[in-house]
């Protein structure tokens, strides 16, 4: 394989783990009006559900942020690619959004069982755990922004700028 090749190969595998990391983070932030939805219209509650929901959601979220990252790393040119890849490794560097959703996540995955064993179990309370307090970390980061600057935070983007002339096709 060339240089280049590589080289594209892990711009495209950055930038579809980015992608998926990001879905996760929207998703985990989605999964409890989810479920509150879903029992509002069902009629029930429960702890093991919403656990369940906290497991799924951020999955399926993954699942498509990274299937998205994929058809976006296949779509553009290599420079383009490498420009889209250094722009999400900048906005990592300037954003701690990762950070507040893992600190989140560990302690929902410790607390949510110790709290609730009985009901929702080891395993789904701390995988369940884990998506909800990821969410929590992610509400937390953009509440702390707000307080820190007084404006609402900037959502994640994709980092789309103008093209170049010489990275369009003929």
């Amino acid at each position: 394989m060339s240089f280049t090749a590589v080289h594209n190969q892990e711009d495209q595998t950055y930038l579809i783990t980015h992608r998926g990391l990001l879905g996760m983070q929207v998703a985990s932030v989605a999964g409890v009006p989810a479920y509150l939805l879903h029992a509002l219209r069902k009629g029930s509650f429960s702890l093991r559900g919403l656990a369940r929901y906290n497991i799924a959601v951020p999955l399926i979220g993954a699942a498509l942020g990274g299937g998205a990252g994929w058809v976006e790393s296949t779509q553009v040119s290599p420079a383009m690619l490498a420009r889209r890849v250094s722009d999400c490794r900048l906005n990592v560097i300037r954003s701690r959004r990762d950070d507040y959703q893992l600190i989140g996540g560990v302690l929902g995955a410790l607390m949510l069982p110790a709290v609730f064993l009985r009901r929702v179990g080891l395993v789904t309370g701390m995988l369940g755990g884990a998506g909800l307090g990821g969410g929590l970390g992610v509400l937390t980061f953009y509440g702390k922004r707000y307080m820190d600057t007084g404006a609402a935070p900037a959502l994640p983007t994709t980092g789309d700028k103008p093209i170049p002339e010489k990275d369009i096709p003929n």
